[in-house]
């Protein structure tokens, strides 16, 4: 079996369409009853999205569709009010509001005092959504991974129930909720010297489930995943470090690996480290570690060399939740020239809602 330089990671969370309009006991009025949309997200490629006004960046979409009812609690008729079942009307940004991307999707208010219920995902057309159902009781779509960190994306859904036209506006707040999990890593080393390098692009994660689907109903806020199947390695595209050193007494000053608006966006999931080690879900860290001389110059390396990096590998454990942007501190320690287990802390910053002004589409 392959000697493993590390060996434990605790991880803590710190962190089939019918036709519009085909329904309707009411009545359309379209003087000065245009659905509009505003936006605000619990926000983040793809990349993350942390506030609204990213959101609202030019040419980014999202798909809704409406059902209409005659109460609160009621049931809606199970033909869409605007969209499909298989697909939402596309409304996207100019860079200041939501418009529709095509006239002939504009949808009203009902005049006669219904409600609706509207569900909404993005991005758009994505194609790593493979499927997707509208229905009265929520929207459902299949989700896989892509492979690159550079496509993945900030995988999104709203849910927003018993609408109707407010007295001065004609927009619909839609609250968009992230469903993926958003991954980071950090490194440093806990003895005063002692350096670590990592390579380009050097860290990936293993094992992991890739492919789910996603339900929404009104009012869920967890357990959105389920069906999670497939065995997918990701890598986490980054430059290489160097000199990542002593991190403290404090812990606080590990090394970012990559840029704080780039991550893995991954599917929510359960981590489980094996005793034999490549069986469960892991880490690998193509790394030089090493000390210095007096002169702050020469190095004496205890793993890899001045011309190789070499892979050390670590289970990894732990709940991914939805909505979470966790960290792994990659904390390398050793004793004289004899590596010790590498070990693990983590920080999960929860991303925090932002609500945005209201977009009147026009």
């Amino acid at each position: 079996m392959k000697k493993n330089l590390l060996y434990m990671l605790t991880a803590a969370a710190m962190l089939a369409g019918c036709a519009k309009n085909d329904v309707v006991d009411s009545e359309i009025n379209k003087e000065g009853n245009l659905i509009g949309f505003s936006t605000y997200k619990n926000i983040s490629r793809g990349n993350p999205v942390d506030n609204n006004n990213e959101f609202l960046t030019k040419d980014n979409a999202f798909g809704v569709t409406a059902f209409i009812k005659t109460a609160a609690g009621g049931t809606p008729n199970a033909s869409p009010y605007m969209g499909t079942t298989t697909e939402g009307i596309q409304i996207v940004s100019d860079g200041t509001k939501w418009t529709y991307a095509q006239t002939s999707d504009q949808a009203y208010w009902p005049v006669n005092g219904e409600l609706l219920d509207f569900y909404a995902y993005s991005p758009y057309g994505n194609k790593a959504i493979t499927a997707k159902t509208f229905a009265t009781t929520g929207l459902t779509l299949n989700y896989t991974v892509p492979a690159e960190e550079a496509n993945q994306v900030d995988l999104m859904y709203a849910v927003a129930p018993d609408q109707k036209k407010a007295t001065d506006k004609n927009s619909v707040t839609m609250p968009f909720k992230h469903a993926l999990t958003q991954v980071h890593f950090a490194i440093g080393t806990s003895a005063t010297n002692l350096f670590v390098d990592v390579e380009e692009n050097g860290i990936q994660i293993h094992n992991l489930k890739n492919t789910g689907t996603l339900t929404t109903v009104t009012g869920l806020e967890a357990d959105i995943w389920n069906n999670l199947t497939g065995s997918a390695n990701y890598t986490v595209t980054t430059d290489a470090v160097n000199d990542a050193g002593y991190v403290g007494e404090d812990q606080k000053t590990f090394t970012p690996i990559g840029s704080a608006d780039k991550a893995l966006m991954l599917l929510p999931q359960t981590l489980t480290a094996n005793a034999d080690v490549e069986t469960g879900n892991y880490l690998t860290i193509n790394c030089k570690i090493y000390q210095k001389l007096a002169d702050g110059i020469t190095k004496i390396y205890l793993h890899g060399s001045e011309s190789e990096y070499l892979p050390v590998t670590v289970g990894i454990s732990g709940n991914w939740a939805r909505n979470q942007k966790i960290t792994y501190n990659l904390n390398i320690g050793a004793t004289g020239s004899i590596l010790d287990p590498i070990e693990f802390e983590t920080n999960v910053e929860t991303w925090q809602p932002a609500e945005g002004g209201t977009i009147e589409v026009k």
